[in-house]
């Protein structure tokens, strides 16, 4: 009992922190008290679970322990409230999500990538199907249905079929990595298609340097498969209204010249005015003062108070300075480290959380990480410090194995 009872923990980390399950509804008021709610448990989750953590992890957690506490000083001193703005709070804690992520996997077991990919299609069909968003799409970066944040879970069943395809040598599975990469495409959020660009040479890479235990991919094999595919599709191709691909294709080629582009200026120019103010207050951020002066850019769905930038990386440089933007990038360039350097080998789940959270870094450039993001990164964790000491079932399916890990606290850093 006590295990399911930390697999629904897992879930509603995993995914409880996206629009997918609240009928793909970002604004929905239920979706933001779970967000809320979840990253107030995840602070108190910093001290409860601080001894399963790892070297790593138990360094992040007093880090971010004193940040907090500062947060909460500087909000009693400057405003007479200990909790001036949770915003500001909690924005700095989200990252925190993946320590508990980390924690908590420890007691759920591992977690097959395969039903997290079924998981991601299930919520993409009821949503865009069942729920008939999909409908309403007109291939223009005005009409999508699906958030930016629930198009990156889409790298993950992206690198899965890579992998699987890699192993197995199978043509359905080809067939679904270009189906996914494909969908990919065809929701229109190019942040996203350049993770998933940047998370194929990432696996590409690794399999050049041994580090896959799958073998490559078979080129004979795939150049074939193309070639028929081609044909197959010019014809349906050239059927599609030409107004209508110009467009897309428009809008796809914002990704190499933003300035050109309707939503990249406007990023553009609104990341060009925080970062002429990070210089003012590098090492902590502007947080609460930040906070009042609300959001520089006009829209009439923005609230009066708190900012909304897309970088991550410019939104914790302005907001909590350099040593905000550390304790970030400590937790994902550690655990990367840490899962590259533990494993000779990597699993499929090892590759594709790695992929997912490589492909996060080039996501952040141009919006703040999702939530749910923190929680794979802390599965990661759990799957570095998780290594087999022989191949698990999924890797050679007609044989059974026994599987031994090392203890993670016997990890250094």
């Amino acid at each position: 009992m006590k295990i399911w009872i930390y697999r629904i923990v897992l879930f509603v980390l995993l995914f409880g922190m996206s629009a997918l399950i609240y009928g793909g509804n970002a604004l929905n008021p239920l979706f933001d008290k779970a967000v809320s709610g979840t990253t107030l448990i995840g602070i108190f989750a910093l001290v409860f679970f601080y001894f399963r953590f790892p070297p790593l992890y138990k360094v992040v957690a007093w880090l971010l322990g004193l940040g907090l506490i500062g947060l909460i000083l500087e909000s009693k001193y400057e405003y007479g409230q200990f909790v001036y703005s949770y915003f500001v709070i909690k924005r700095f804690a989200y990252c925190g999500l993946a320590l508990m992520s980390y924690a908590v996997a420890t007691q759920a077991g591992p977690l097959k990538i395969k039903y997290a990919v079924y998981l991601i299609f299930a919520f993409y069909v009821i949503n865009q199907l069942f729920l008939g968003q999909i409908f309403t799409y007109n291939l223009t970066s005005e009409s999508r249905t699906v958030t930016s944040n629930e198009a990156l879970y889409l790298v993950i069943p992206f690198l899965y079929y890579l992998l699987m395809y890699m192993k197995d040598r199978r043509i359905v599975d080809l067939l679904l990595v270009l189906f996914t990469f494909v969908l990919i495409v065809f929701l229109l959020h190019r942040s996203v298609i350049s993770a998933a660009i940047v998370a194929l040479v990432v696996v590409a890479g690794l399999s050049l340097i041994g580090k896959l235990s799958t073998g490559g991919v078979p080129l004979g094999r795939t150049g074939a498969t193309f070639a028929v595919l081609l044909i197959v599709l010019a014809p349906l191709m050239a059927m599609l209204p030409g107004n209508k691909v110009d467009a897309f294709l428009e809008n796809i080629g914002g990704i190499l010249d933003p300035k050109e582009d309707n939503t990249g200026s406007w990023r553009l120019e609104q990341s060009e005015y925080y970062i002429s103010k990070i210089p003012e207050h590098p090492i902590l951020g502007w947080r609460y003062e930040g906070y009042d002066r609300g959001e520089i850019m006009e829209n009439e769905d923005f609230p009066e108070k708190g900012t909304i930038i897309h970088s991550q990386y410019i939104d914790m440089l302005y907001n909590y300075g350099s040593a905000g933007l550390a304790v970030n990038l400590l937790i994902l360039l550690g655990t990367l480290l840490v899962m590259y350097r533990k494993n000779k080998t990597f699993s499929i789940e090892q590759t594709v959380l790695f992929g997912f959270i490589v492909s996060g870094l080039i996501y952040a450039v141009s919006y703040q990480l999702p939530v749910f993001y923190w929680g794979f990164v802390g599965v990661g964790m759990f799957y570095a410090l998780k290594s087999p000491t022989e191949d698990t079932p999924e890797t050679n399916p007609t044989e059974e194995h026994v599987t031994e890990y090392d203890s993670p606290q016997t990890i250094h850093l």
